[in-house]
């Protein structure tokens, strides 16, 4: 896993290498961090750490492509928060943060990993990865999925899943169903069996019914 911290001011700045060398330790598991200001995506980290004013003036074109391999965490102030949540970020750390805070939101969010029949799966940037196959996701099929893992076993009302597409309201509704439909197809290409497992729930939305092991 790796985490980009773009900062140019302390003591936001330094972190990246004090995180660097609690990895040196042993203490950060496999995660590597980076410090920024490179390229937002080549290569693409798991996480991009950023001011909000930042993350609000990045043009949507440049945060669409990055959204599809990286989840953004933006910090700041409290009046900042809505307004970055209603762009897309992953979380919000508000100012004062530290190391610890950020490795617990990152472990909150990274839990890709689950578990179905027994059988270790994961979802690994765009890729959902079994033990023997993987494959790639799409951009919505993928945002749905972290979507659905964030909550399993509980359901995700429909509205709510529909919001993670793009277009307009009426066209993520009419999409999501295709998105299921597909999502389920290659979920059964990758696994015999999960398909089945991602759920309509009558009257609300759709569960994956799998057990998350982080």
């Amino acid at each position: 896993m790796t985490i980009r911290i773009l900062a140019d001011r302390e003591p936001y700045s330094s972190y990246a290498d004090r995180l660097c060398s609690d990895q040196a330790k042993g203490a950060s598991g496999a995660n590597v961090y980076l410090n920024g200001p490179p390229e937002l995506d080549d290569p693409s980290p798991d996480f991009i750490i950023l001011p909000a004013e930042d993350f609000l003036s990045l043009p949507r074109e440049s945060l669409a492509r990055s959204s599809e391999r990286s989840a953004f965490i933006a910090y700041g102030s409290a009046d900042l928060m809505e307004s970055a949540f209603d762009r897309g970020c992953a979380d919000y750390l508000r100012e004062p943060w530290g190391p610890l805070e950020l490795r617990a939101r990152v472990g909150r969010l990274a839990k890709g990993k689950f578990l179905a029949e027994g059988k270790r799966l994961e979802l690994k940037g765009p890729r959902l990865v079994g033990e023997s196959s993987a494959i790639e996701l799409g951009e919505g099929e993928g945002r749905l999925l972290r979507l659905l893992l964030k909550n399993a076993p509980l359901p995700v009302p429909r509205d709510t899943a529909a919001s993670v597409l793009s277009g307009s309201a009426q066209e993520k509704r009419q999409a999501l169903s295709h998105c299921v439909i597909s999502l389920r197809r290659k979920m059964e290409y990758v696994e015999s069996g999960l398909g089945t497992r991602l759920r309509a729930v009558k009257g609300f939305g759709y569960r994956f019914d799998v057990e998350i092991c982080g």
